[in-house]
């Protein structure tokens, strides 16, 4: 029996005859037909389904005119589901909104403000583009319908200038906001460098000597400002300058130079263990000449003169009082509350901000020191843990004043000794204390005579691996004469003391001691502490003078205190006085 005639259009048509689909293309036939289309588009075959999305998709009417009414029922479709879910263009934009607007409160960072005018721009081609589509759809139909009956398309209209509609418009502006906003977040990341570094120039330094100087009479160096010694390295951080700079000491000649254009310098440390130099920035606006938070932290390998890294506090304070940052175990920036970052990597460990003040006192092991002084319960002294900021134990010092008026505010001081211990002490009591655990080691009063007058080294006590210095009253049996004197801080044991062999010889009003492998420096006068007359080198172990030199200060006038003992040098800066002076800082070195 012959086979039925079949016409090529039928054979083109026919199910058997297309090429299998796969099954991201069957699913997505499901997927289509689930959804509720017309069902004159339902209807269609596979081929003339795809032509009618696409259709309505590039919203041109379709090429084959047979499929108009299709094209139409399925905008039509896609207006009313649009329509149905207006909601979804109208509460997400408003909610990004308010969002972006709470996260440039919450932090002002550059990398911040490129999120938001991101999410921003989100929020406008939202709604835009909606409104974009409804327009294309309606046009779409509208062209469709001006179809002639032989399917021939109407007569274009005479040709003229299309103004963008506002839709247009919003999806332009939207799209400009999303580009500035990746660019305000690429350039956070990779920015380029507002800072220059010349240098460095030659090798590193040598110190001045191999051991502190014996008989430093000698200025071997003098400088306008205060100086951070490291090596044979004089390091310029001046408050609100916009550069530091790394001198050679001997001989004179500039190492390298840091310089920025739109930052100012508030305050510096160094790291004496790893050559790591702290520096905190502020901006400065170029309008005002003012600086502004938020700050940024910046830590530079003082050998070399690179930077290892810098981290934006998140802070709107610019106030940070100087002297406060410290670099050791961990960076401590107290801007704010108190900032902990890794000294390494500059990534932030942890932050302190509950209200009250903070002054670092340090780090010991793995333990933050802070002095802090929050209202009702007055000045504490804390102890955190380095790594995660988990609070080991805290400690008020009112008991030390008993029914005293400012008990609560008692101004303490704290050092670090060995063997993970630290003292704290006033002018009238001292105590070591374990600083991981908080436990106490040894307390005692300082030692006063028959008349209350306090014996012990006060304020300008210092500390040195088990063992503290400072200016004493020594009794003999007539009268109370000005020394210097070594104790123990747990048992407040006397260990020795040196009498100053002037008459009316006193310690100098500035810091007058320090201590440097194993040798004692004091600074007195024979004018009531105003004007450095000797140098006074004691033995650390026994006391014993090895050396009392007059200093060749170029302004012996000068209230001059010491800053550092080391690499051959004893540093002396006139901190008392705020005035910049020619002679600020001076190098005194064996002669």
């Amino acid at each position: 029996m012959p086979e039925p005639a079949v016409h090529p259009e039928q054979q083109s048509a026919s199910p058997s005859s297309l090429p299998p689909r796969g099954p991201l293309r069957r699913l997505g036939d499901r997927r289509r037909q689930s959804r509720g289309l017309p069902e004159s588009v339902r209807r269609l075959p596979a081929a003339d389904r795809a032509a009618v999305a696409r259709a309505v998709r590039r919203c041109v009417p379709p090429s084959d005119p047979a499929l108009d009414e299709p094209a139409l029922a399925s905008s039509r479709y896609v207006r009313d589901q649009m329509r149905r879910y207006a909601w979804l263009y109208r509460w997400p934009p408003v909610a990004l909104v308010a969002v972006s607007a709470v996260m440039l409160a919450a932090t002002r960072t550059e990398q911040m403000a490129g999120t938001t005018v991101v999410l921003i721009g989100v929020a406008v081609l939202s709604p835009a583009s909606a409104a974009r589509r409804r327009g294309r759809l309606e046009r779409l139909e509208t062209a469709i319908r001006a179809r002639g009956q032989d399917g021939t398309p109407a007569p274009e209209p005479r040709r003229r200038v299309r103004v963008p509609s506002p839709a247009t418009a919003a999806i332009a502006a939207g799209m400009l906001l999303v580009a500035s906003g990746l660019w305000l977040q690429w350039d956070a990341h990779h920015r380029r460098n507002d800072w220059t570094i010349d240098g460095p120039h030659g090798a590193f330094p040598e110190t001045i000597a191999t051991q502190p100087p014996q008989h430093p009479r000698k200025a071997v160096a003098a400088y306008p400002y205060t100086a951070l010694t490291y090596r044979g390295l004089a390091i310029e951080a001046t408050r609100n300058s916009g550069s530091v700079t790394a001198r050679r000491i001997r001989p004179a000649a500039t190492y390298w130079r840091l310089a920025r254009r739109d930052h100012r310098l508030l305050d510096a440390d160094i790291d004496p263990a790893t050559g790591r130099l702290l520096l905190v920035w502020a901006h400065l606006d170029p309008d005002t000449g003012a600086t502004e938070a938020p700050l940024q932290a910046m830590a530079v390998d003082v050998r070399t003169g690179a930077i290892r890294w810098t981290r934006t506090l998140s802070t709107r304070s610019d106030v940070l009082d100087q002297g406060s940052t410290v670099i050791g175990r961990a960076a401590l920036i107290p801007a704010e509350g108190v900032t902990v970052l890794d000294p390494a990597t500059g990534h932030r460990r942890w932050r302190l901000h509950d209200g009250c003040e903070e002054a670092p006192g340090g780090t010991l092991g793995g333990t933050v020191i802070l002095r802090r002084e929050c209202p009702g319960t007055g000045l504490l002294v804390e102890g955190y843990d380095a790594a995660a900021g988990h609070l080991l134990w805290s400690m008020n010092f009112a008991r030390w004043w008993p029914g005293r008026e400012h008990a609560a505010v008692l101004p303490v001081r704290v050092a670090g000794l060995d063997r993970n211990r630290i003292v704290v002490w006033t002018l009238e009591r001292e105590a070591v204390y374990d600083a991981t655990t908080g436990a106490e080691l040894g307390e005692h009063p300082q030692p006063v005579d028959a008349d209350g007058k306090v014996l012990g080294a006060g304020e300008n006590k210092v500390f040195d691996g088990e063992t503290g210095y400072g200016p004493c009253w020594i009794a003999p049996p007539r009268d109370l004469h000005e020394g210097i004197c070594a104790t123990d801080p747990v048992t407040g044991r006397r260990l020795w003391s040196f009498r100053f062999p002037g008459a009316a010889e006193t310690p100098q009003l500035g810091s007058p001691v320090a201590v440097a492998d194993g040798r004692v420096y004091t600074l007195t006068s024979d004018h009531g502490g105003e004007i450095v007359d000797h140098v006074n080198v004691n033995d650390a172990r026994t006391g014993a003078l090895l050396a009392r030199v007059a200093p060749a200060l170029p302004r012996p006038d000068h209230v001059y205190g010491i800053r550092a003992a080391a690499d051959g040098a004893l540093v002396l800066t006139d901190d008392l006085v705020p005035t910049p002076t020619p002679n600020k800082t001076v190098v005194l070195g064996d002669g």
